[in-house]
């Protein structure tokens, strides 16, 4: 069998894929925005607050451990066994998103009414509900191909999701939001409809992509030849690997529900939270978010912060995110399948690529965007001034702690590799403790409300991060130093966020805003670039010979 690609190669597929469908996503998620608002964005955002847990608890380990599998079985030249381990994931995903998505249309009105306080939000939670099902079997096709080696059908269901996404997400939305300004939808509906339509699309979507992988599976491109499959050995039965899965996948989905449970604390706490300050604090936000309380209302500013928040701070701030999660991606058949050979050096060499990874890649683009927090918001939501004013000062707090939280990202993927899936669960719990501590103390206080839950996120992923840390060489046998990977990409990102900074509104304050932010985004690119290149030779030595994943991890002397 012939691997389909190393670590700098799938990397580099799976970065192009994100960067087309996040560029995307934001042809939905921007001009949705600026379409629907604040409240309309509760709404939306209220239908995945429900969708994600239910989605984690069922299947968000799946992907792990079938990538994991498969990458051992290919290693040990099991090739009968990985395509076993296929079968066996794809069933257990089917029923996993029946019952998943029965669960969502069963218990979607109580959600909407009591859980999330937001009852207008129940068609936009049904509306999701679908996604459960083929979230789950995308997971199990993904899982199998990655620990193949091969990240091009995942990268190739995300463009495609991402296309269908943001044309029906959009086309829905603004069909409901044009017969509803003629009057043939009571005005009272329209917001929750709109919500529900952009949640179809992003459902069908899904489907798409869902699709996409099956015909790729379908046309057995996995690179198993017969040959391979006569001279393997007997694979286990179905039935060991079944309890093999669920067994291995239980805590990772345990773990990622607690990984995931900021986002729930906040839609319990927020809105809640920031309505009962401003009622006690009137006067405060009166004077310093006239713009947001006279769109919102005085009954409905928890709900639009909650909302302004999720649609814009957490969309844009995901990009980051997501962009330095794909080294984790990258990395988990790699570590895998070096710590299976009990490769110590290797797996050393492998975490520290993909820790120089997430700050090469996560360092530049969250000084930068702190720094220009503001100019950015207004330029992508032009008409949402309101939205905006409660929004910059979140965004500036989580891209400040945006490198601790994209590191705890990498460390649990680490964690997984190696076989430590009980490590992000009681790591998450330590920071979820924290988060909802610290979100009950700042949502109360009038000058932290609007930019409390940015705050606690970035503490409690500093605790964690500390304590992962400490963790990661017992758990992985090999000894990283971070902080000789973290100081040169930090010194040319620092250099890049102060040349954009400077640029912005010193030498191109004279052009329109969209040719400003431009030249600005340059001009601290190319900053970036020729100073990370100087800094660091790994750098040079990656691009030109395009062998990253040999190339020396450590400090150059």
């Amino acid at each position: 069998m012939k691997k389909s690609g190393g670590f700098f190669r799938n990397t580099v597929i799976l970065f192009v894929a994100m960067f087309i469908t996040k560029i995307i996503g934001a042809v939905l998620k921007i001009p949705l925005t600026n379409m629907m608002g604040g409240v309309g964005m509760g709404y939306f955002s209220t239908a995945f607050s429900f969708f994600n847990p239910v989605y984690t608890v069922l299947a968000a380990g799946l992907p792990v451990i079938v990538t994991r599998l498969t990458a051992q079985s290919i290693a040990g030249g099991r090739y009968a066994e990985a395509r076993r381990i296929k079968s066996v994931s794809l069933t257990i995903a089917l029923l996993a998103g029946i019952i998943g998505t029965v669960f969502m249309f069963l218990f979607a009105s109580p959600f909407a009414a009591y859980a999330a306080g937001s009852p207008e939000s129940l068609w936009a939670v049904m509306a999701v509900a679908p996604s459960v099902l083929f979230c789950c079997l995308a997971s199990a096709y993904r899982g199998y191909f990655e620990g193949l080696y091969n990240m091009l059908p995942t990268a190739v269901s995300q463009v495609t999701e991402s296309v269908v996404k943001a044309i029906l997400g959009l086309g829905l939305s603004g069909a409901v939001l044009y017969f509803g300004q003629r009057g043939a939808i009571p005005m009272d509906n329209v917001l929750p409809l709109a919500a529900a339509a952009a949640v179809l699309g992003t459902t069908i979507g899904e489907l798409c992509g869902t699709l996409s992988l099956m015909i790729r599976s379908k046309a057995r491109t996995d690179g198993i030849t017969v040959a391979d499959l006569e001279e393997s050995p007997p694979p286990p039965s179905k039935r060991k690997l079944v309890k093999r899965i669920l067994t291995d996948s239980l805590p990772i989905s345990l773990g990622a529900v607690i990984i995931n449970l900021g986002s729930f604390i906040d839609l319990l706490t927020i809105s809640g939270g920031v309505q009962e300050c401003f009622v006690k604090n009137q006067s405060y936000f009166t004077l310093n978010y006239p713009l947001a309380l006279k769109a919102s209302g005085t009954e409905a500013f928890g709900n639009f912060v909650y909302g302004s928040y999720t649609g814009i701070v957490l969309s844009m701030f995901m990009i980051i995110t997501s962009l330095t999660a794909l080294m984790g991606k990258s990395a988990l058949p790699q570590i895998t399948a070096a710590f299976e050979r009990k490769s110590t050096e290797e797996v050393r060499r492998n975490i520290s690529i993909l820790f120089s990874g997430i700050f090469v890649i996560g360092l530049p683009l969250c000084l930068s965007l702190g720094a220009l927090a503001e100019p950015v918001l207004l330029l992508l939501y032009p008409v949402r001034a309101a939205e905006v004013s409660v929004s910059v000062m979140p965004m500036t707090v989580l891209c400040a702690g945006g490198i601790p939280i994209a590191l705890c990202g990498g460390l649990f993927a680490v964690f997984q590799a190696v076989g430590r899936f009980d490590l992000p669960i009681k790591l998450m719990m330590t920071g979820s403790a924290v988060k909802l501590i610290l979100n009950l103390l700042f949502l109360r206080i009038p000058y932290t409300a609007v930019f409390g839950a940015s705050l606690s996120t970035v503490i409690s992923h500093i605790t964690v991060m500390c304590l992962g840390i400490v963790c990661l060489k017992k758990a992985s046998g090999a000894s990283v130093k971070l902080f000789p990977l973290f100081v040169k990409p930090f010194a040319a990102a620092f250099a890049c966020a102060l040349a954009a900074l400077l640029s912005y509104y010193l030498l191109y304050n004279n052009y329109t805003p969209l040719l400003r932010m431009l030249l600005t985004v340059c001009t601290g690119g190319f900053v970036y670039i020729m100073l990370i290149m100087l800094l660091d030779r790994r750098i040079v030595y990656a691009v030109f010979r395009r062998k990253w994943a040999k190339a020396k991890i450590l400090p150059n002397s």
